[in-house]
């Protein structure tokens, strides 16, 4: 494509219309003609997704030279005679396949689109590349309205956005998903205002005594319209509101309030893990969460065990890193809990500042019946030993496979068969040494 900085605007033509209003009324008479004649029509919404970083950068007069070539890059590249290409915003376009045999014509149109904004827009000497997503919405399947079918296309092509292949279709579930990550957000932010999330406790034991010596805090948010929502629901929740900070304070509280009643009306002097995604590290405001609870209620640093999981992010950002090494020097102790991790990870991970990883052990099956694992597992105690980490067993079947652990060296266990998740006055009901 030509240079952008001199780039003239095309002419306009009868298939091209500027703004949501244009597109909208003649979208509306191309329905009406398939009402007519029963065809078939697409519904195409692209997200350039780099116009309006060229603002930014060099000014709205090329921003507006980038977007008239790509209009007609699409009008000349892609589309037929009969089509519509119109803008709907700074980086939002919308083709109307006027009639297509079927979702099969469509796709087929998206993928020369892709191929049409994968060429360089040349600015000065700089070469710049497009990073569309695409939506589809096709009359009548996914609607007989002009408004709905504009709609469901940039629905599907939000989506689009988090997909590999950079193309969704609109999908009735995807609509759903995002009311609900919308509902979720706003939710959120009411639970979190009146202190309304609520945590259970499992207990942990300490193999070598064969005591309690811990819980861990599990988010239960249940909310009146949307039910049971779990902590990986109530994290993309806050990261999209921008309210981690807001939710990890809360869930902070929450329990070491609980966990400093257990010790002062059952005598239980326990430590208390909670998880967070390795995305909640990039909130620089979680040092002084975290302090700032500590010393609400009392309790010493090292009798919090935070485990991250998502450690991947840990190896691409350096602002998680920095967060994880000034947790470890307030004193929280750090427990690598992502059951997703690959062992490759460790070589990476041996040189940050956990102190703690979780395994799983479920997936070992029977460990008497099968040597192999029980050798994989003995292996993976002993590294963990070797890289000066604690080693807790979660998914533990029984007394038996409890046994065997200790006897393979494992240090702490967390398992169902040994007591469920519960309420706060259910566990000190069943672990606290008060009377009262």
């Amino acid at each position: 494509m030509s240079e952008e900085g001199s780039a003239e605007p095309p002419a306009a033509d009868n298939h091209s219309v500027a703004g949501t209003s244009g597109v909208l009324e003649a979208l509306r008479r191309i329905v009406e003609d398939r009402q007519s004649d029963g065809g078939i029509l697409a519904v195409l919404v692209i997200d350039c997704g780099v116009i309006s970083r060229i603002d930014a950068v060099w000014g709205y007069q090329i921003g507006d030279a980038v977007r008239n070539r790509v209009a007609a890059s699409l009008r000349i590249d892609v589309l037929r005679p009969d089509d519509l290409v119109g803008a709907l915003g700074r980086d939002d376009f919308a083709c109307v396949l006027s009639t297509v045999e079927g979702p099969a014509v469509a796709l087929l149109a998206t993928k020369k689109l892709l191929r049409a904004l994968d060429m360089p827009f040349w600015i000065g000497e700089e070469e710049i590349y497009a990073n569309p997503a695409i939506g589809i919405a096709m009359y009548p399947e996914h609607g007989d309205q002009a408004e709905t079918l504009l709609q469901k296309a940039k629905s599907a092509c939000t989506r689009a956005r988090e997909l590999p292949g950079r193309v969704a279709d609109h999908a009735d579930d995807r609509d759903n998903s995002a009311a609900s990550k919308l509902l979720y957000e706003n939710r959120l932010r009411t639970a979190v205002s009146e202190d309304a999330l609520e945590l259970v406790f499992q207990p942990q034991y300490d193999l070598r005594r064969g005591q309690v010596m811990g819980a861990e805090g599990l988010l239960r948010w249940g909310d009146p319209a949307l039910g049971m929502i779990d902590a990986e629901q109530a994290f993309a929740a806050a990261d999209a509101a921008d309210k981690v900070a807001d939710l990890v304070s809360s869930i902070l509280n929450r329990a070491l309030r609980n966990v400093s009643e257990f010790r002062y009306s059952a005598g239980l002097d326990l430590r208390i893990g909670i998880k967070l995604p390795a995305r909640a590290l990039r909130h620089t405001e979680l040092l002084e969460v975290v302090q700032r609870a500590l010393g609400t209620w009392s309790r010493r640093p090292g009798t919090l065990i935070l485990g991250i999981g998502e450690t991947s992010v840990l190896a691409e950002e350096a602002i998680t890193r920095e967060t994880l090494g000034r947790l470890k020097e307030l004193g929280v102790k750090l427990s690598i809990d992502d059951p997703g991790m690959t062992i490759s990870s460790l070589f990476g991970l041996s040189g940050m500042p956990f102190q703690e990883i979780r395994i799983d052990v479920s997936a070992a099956g029977d460990l008497a019946g099968t040597p192999k694992s029980e050798h994989i597992l003995q292996s993976m105690i002993a590294m963990a030993h070797l890289l000066r980490l604690d080693v807790v067993a979660v998914g533990v079947a029984d007394e038996a496979a409890a046994a065997r652990l200790k006897e393979l060296g494992c240090d702490y266990m967390q398992a169902d068969f040994k007591g469920p998740a519960l309420e706060p006055q259910q566990f000190v009901e069943r672990f606290g040494f008060n009377d009262s």
